[in-house]
């Protein structure tokens, strides 16, 4: 089925926007659409915050002087793992 307002065709999209809309949830499929690109900009921006912040506290924790050496890999040897595995 598809949906009126929609240009991306997909059956699983449309499928899900008339589900929405049908349950009185969104108006339009141009709401549904509004919402998702919401959603999907406050992840990214949640996702480059806490990628700033574990930057932050590597260079930190780097730069306090206490790991000295390769500690990613001892601990990779403590837990039997390879450089791919973590």
């Amino acid at each position: 089925m598809s949906v009126p307002g929609t240009a991306i065709g997909s059956q699983r999209f449309d499928a899900l926007v008339a589900r929405l809309v049908e349950s009185g949830r969104y108006n339009s499929a141009s709401e549904v659409l509004e919402a998702a690109v919401d959603a999907l900009e406050r992840e990214v921006c949640e996702d480059e915050a806490k990628e700033a912040y574990l930057e932050q506290a590597l260079e930190a924790g780097f730069s306090s002087g206490i790991a000295e050496g390769d500690v990613l890999g001892r601990i990779r040897a403590r837990h039997g793992l390879s450089a791919e595995e973590s």
